[in-house]
């Protein structure tokens, strides 16, 4: 198949996980410069806090911004350019709802929910597209035929196979070559 070529390219316009996905958890942030998550309340984050149900569960959001931003569920550490900007939250009823009360996997889904928010912040969202070379019948010169191509695979990890996923087998060896060059 070397007249096939597949290139893995940033997605220059990934939508965005928490206006376009179903979310389990609540995103709530408060910054001055970005408008980040689901929600910028005008309250005081302990006033928020305050109005959730007794046993929701809250995992604090913390962000650093320098040359790009990041988010995540632990702190950064850095006492200059990171701090907490919000937090994310699961009402006891969604718990109940989606996973039988397990406090656990509904904490695990709010840390991917935040990971693939992450993702989407740093644009870390891809695509690809594989093109087969032929040779133009009337000229002689090698034009690229689309054939296939998909956009939105959010973070380093996971979206060669879901990418693999996607594509025939017979593309598999030559998208893998593509990821590792990207």
């Amino acid at each position: 198949m070397s007249n096939i070529t597949v290139k893995i390219e940033y997605d220059s316009d990934p939508g965005n996980p928490r206006t376009e996905w179903d979310n389990a958890g609540t995103m709530v942030c408060w910054h001055n410069r970005y408008t980040l998550g689901d929600e910028q309340p005008k309250c005081d984050p302990q006033e928020y806090l305050a109005d959730l149900p007794e046993d929701t569960l809250v995992l604090p959001l913390f962000l650093y911004d320098h040359s790009g931003i990041t988010m995540s569920t632990g702190s950064f550490g850095c006492q200059w350019d990171s701090g907490q900007v919000g937090f994310i939250f699961c009402t006891p009823e969604t718990i109940a709802k989606e996973w039988n009360g397990d406090r656990e996997a509904a904490q695990k889904c709010l840390e991917a929910e935040v990971k693939v928010y992450d993702d989407y912040l740093t644009g870390a969202v891809f695509g690809f597209v594989i093109e087969k070379i032929v040779e133009c019948d009337s000229c002689g010169h090698h034009e690229p035929e689309h054939i296939d191509s998909c956009w939105g695979f959010y973070g380093h990890d996971g979206s060669l196979e879901a990418m693999r996923d996607h594509v025939e087998p017979e593309y598999h060896a030559a998208l893998e070559a593509a990821w590792d060059n990207r």
